[in-house]
């Protein structure tokens, strides 16, 4: 009787360790999430919009190139 317990003490031992270290690796390879970006807002209709798809004339940001070419 003895030897049972002691056996399944011990799978029950070895699974803890492989579940935590499995959790472990999975939480180590967790995708990063992108830094937040600034938001900028459409000079002609007031949309905002992240700086990196807006259109750029000078210091005014457009949504679009039909924007920008109607502002100018």
């Amino acid at each position: 009787m003895g030897k049972l317990i002691f056996l399944v003490l011990a799978v029950l031992i070895v699974w803890a360790v492989v579940k935590s270290y499995a959790n472990s690796r999975r939480r180590d390879q967790a995708p990063r999430t992108a830094a937040p970006e600034d938001m900028v807002r459409c000079t002609h209709c007031g949309v905002h919009l992240p700086r990196s798809e807006s259109h750029a004339s000078g210091e005014k940001f457009f949504c679009s190139e039909d924007h920008l070419r109607l502002h100018r």
